[in-house]
């Protein structure tokens, strides 16, 4: 059994849920749900292509946490999309992600994205 497991043997189901970024397409926006963390992250990128088919719009207003890990990735999809001659943006950007995002000093790279209310 991996850390996750309790000590009665068992593992908690919300525990890991909690440790994982899921997602959904809803039209040309994908909504990540969960913690995008280096623990986490893996499985986005290995499915970026077919995850971000089609899609204008990342929103992270469902993402409960994002480390500098999480934050490399929205930045590296960011700048996927520019050498393409795309356009991404992001929405529902949460203070903490903003403030993430500041302390980096990425504002301008990733200047377009919505504040949640």
């Amino acid at each position: 059994m991996n850390n996750r497991t309790l000590a009665s043997g068992m593992m908690s189901k919300e525990k890991i849920n909690q440790d994982m970024v899921d997602w959904e397409k809803a039209g040309n926006t994908l909504l990540l749900k969960g913690s995008l963390d280096r623990d986490s992250l893996l499985s986005l990128w290995q499915q970026k292509e077919n995850a971000l088919a089609g899609i204008d719009i990342i929103d992270v207003s469902s993402l409960s946490r994002v480390d500098s890990a999480g934050l490399a990735l929205l930045v590296r999809l960011k700048e996927a999309y520019q050498q393409r001659g795309k356009t991404l943006t992001f929405s529902g950007v949460s203070e903490r992600l903003n403030t993430l995002i500041t302390l980096y000093g990425l504002q301008a790279l990733l200047g377009d994205r919505q504040l949640n209310a």
